[in-house]
């Protein structure tokens, strides 16, 4: 079993894509467009032999390090609005409709208390419950990763198609409430407006901050970002399948190992 990192950021577009595309990955979820199965963008990835860790990231603090200003959507807006529309025809080919055709008034929204509780929830439902009981937690990343990949899916889902503020903490209660809280990971999870209160704890915003720092410190400019146990790297969802599929063509790239330095964990508490 190899390690593949995601880095993503809820205010990312293309991060709702690859989140959707995982998700279905992972809890056998077929696309209800049989016709579309067959393109690049529609084709689910291999993770068979692949373990899927969730690194959300704040972007504003990852352009920075990297010398740009602010999202290249805004920056350019002829690139803003191509970016929207792509989008939308990539998820509607992926059954899934509603995404805009313009970003909406609020959008890039606030998405660090979003950030914090994804965070929190992908070191895992042990993790959480020790820090809810304010015991020593301890990451264990491989328990949950079903829950992790739906409730990131859902708060992209609630920002972009439902068009609610993921800034809120009410919104963010809710869906921890509907998708964490009442599922079934062999540990009684904190309800949302307790999950929200961990989210804001110093320990949280800590591991949140270095998550970004370990981004930066890997070399890379966007999300979705990719980077593998080599010390790879692949931008975009666009280079989705090719990630989790690095390891098994590695011996074929004719090009110095990695990218960038290897993946730090998840920093440990």
């Amino acid at each position: 079993m190899v390690s593949v990192n995601f880095w993503f950021e809820f205010a990312s577009p293309y991060s709702m894509i690859s989140a959707l595309r995982l998700l279905r990955a992972l809890t056998g979820r077929i696309n209800p467009n049989p016709e579309a199965e067959g393109l690049p963008s529609c084709q689910l990835p291999d993770l068979s032999d692949v373990s899927i860790v969730y690194r959300p990231i704040l972007l504003p603090a990852l352009f920075a390090a990297s010398g740009q200003t602010m999202l290249p959507g805004v920056q350019v807006p002829a690139k803003g609005k191509y970016m929207f529309h792509d989008v939308h025809r990539t998820l509607s080919l992926l059954g899934c409709p509603g995404f805009p055709a313009r970003p909406h008034t609020n959008w890039p929204p606030n998405t660090v208390l979003a950030g914090r509780m994804a965070w929190m929830l992908a070191q895992g439902p042990s993790y959480v419950c020790a820090l809810n009981s304010s015991g020593e937690p301890s990451p264990k990343l491989e328990q949950g990763a079903q829950v992790l990949a739906e409730f990131v899916w859902r708060v992209f889902e609630a920002e972009f198609i439902g068009g609610e503020d993921i800034g809120s903490p009410r919104v963010l209660e809710r869906l921890w409430n509907v998708y964490v809280a009442k599922a079934d990971v062999g540990s009684e999870m904190p309800n949302g407006e307790r999950a929200v209160e961990l989210a804001n704890t110093s320990v949280v915003k800590n591991g949140y901050k270095d998550n970004t720092q370990a981004a930066i410190a890997c070399k890379l400019f966007g999300a979705p970002s990719f980077t593998t146990d080599d010390g790879d790297m692949y931008w975009g969802n666009d280079h989705l399948l090719e990630a989790m599929a690095h390891h098994k063509v590695r011996s074929l790239l004719d090009q110095p190992l990695g990218y960038c330095t290897k993946s730090a964990p998840s920093p440990k508490i």
